[in-house]
C-alpha cells in the first residue's frame, strides 16, 4: 500500500543504528549477541559490532563503503544523519515519533552512534570487510545470524526483485541459523510488492521464511521482519 503524504528518502544513505535499535528492529537477546559469530550485512555507521565485542560477541560487518579512510566515510556520515533528519521532520504522516522522540532525538541518537562507529572503525580490519551483497568473501554457514538493516526492501528504486533474492539467498548461503532483514517497507511507507513471490522461490530454493513481529515501528508499518533458514 502506498500513501500518497510521503516520499522516499532518495538516496542510500549510511546511517548509525546503535545494539538498541538492532535489539528491537531483530528480537534481539542477550544470547543471540554471544551464541555466535554474527553478520551485519551493510553494517553502515552501525557502532552494533563494537557494542556487541564490548559484551564478548563477535560481529563482522560488511559494507562496500569500507574501502573508504576514516576521515571521508565520517563525512559522509555526517551528512547522511542531517539528510536522514530534515527528511524525517518532514513526514509525519508515517514517522512514529512515539518511538523515536522527535527528529531532533533521532539526530541525536545518530551522532552518538557514528562517534561510537568512529572510535572503532578500521579499514580493512577483519571486523570491517569491504563487499556487497549478493557476492561475500565467506564460506558456507559461518555465521550462526545475519541481520540485514535498511537495504533490502527499502530502495526499489536502486535493487529489483532479481536483486533482492540474490542477496537473500547469498546471506542464508554464508548462515548457519537465521537471516533477519528489516524492515519489509520502503523509506516510502510501501510494502514490498512482490514479497509473497520472492517468499515462494525462496521456499523453491530450501529456504523457509516467516514474517515477525519487530518491537518497533519507527515508520508507521514498519513493525515486521523477515526471518530465513534454510
Amino acid at each position: 500500500m502506498t500513501n500518497p503524504d510521503t516520499r522516499p528518502i532518495g538516496r542510500l544513505v549510511v546511517t548509525p543504528r546503535a545494539l538498541a535499535d538492532y535489539r528491537d528492529m531483530f528480537v534481539l537477546t542477550d544470547e543471540d549477541l554471544v551464541a555466535g559469530p554474527i553478520l551485519d550485512c551493510p553494517g553502515g555507521a552501525s557502532p552494533f559490532g563494537a557494542q556487541v565485542r564490548a559484551r564478548d560477541g563477535t560481529v563482522i560487518s560488511v559494507d562496500p563503503v569500507y574501502d573508504t579512510p576514516a576521515e571521508e566515510l565520517m563525512a559522509l556520515v555526517r551528512d547522511d544523519i542531517e539528510r536522514t533528519y530534515a527528511w524525517a521532520a518532514s513526514q509525519d504522516a508515517t514517522v512514529n515519533w512515539s518511538y523515536l522522540g522527535s527528529a531532533e532525538a533521532m539526530r541525536r541518537a545518530f551522532e552518538v552512534g557514528a562517534d561510537l562507529f568512529a572510535m572503532d572503525y578500521e579499514p580493512g580490519s577483519l571486523r570491517y570487510v569491504t563487499a556487497a551483497l549478493p557476492h561475500l568473501p565467506f564460506p558456507d554457514r559461518h555465521f550462526r545470524l545475519a541481520l540485514c538493516s535498511h537495504l533490502l526492501f527499502c530502495y526499489p528504486e536502486y535493487l529489483g526483485y532479481d536483486e533482492h533474492l540474490a542477496g537473500l539467498l547469498e546471506l542464508v548461503r554464508v548462515t548457519a541459523g537465521e537471516v533477519r532483514v528489516y524492515p519489509l517497507i520502503d523509506t516510502a511507507a510501501t510494502t514490498y510488492p512482490r514479497l509473497a513471490e520472492l517468499r515462494t522461490a525462496l521456499a523453491g530454493s530450501g529456504v523457509h521464511t516467516e514474517i515477525r513481529p519487530a518491537r518497533c515501528a519507527w515508520q508507521i508499518g514498519g513493525d515486521q521482519f523477515l526471518a530465513c533458514r534454510r
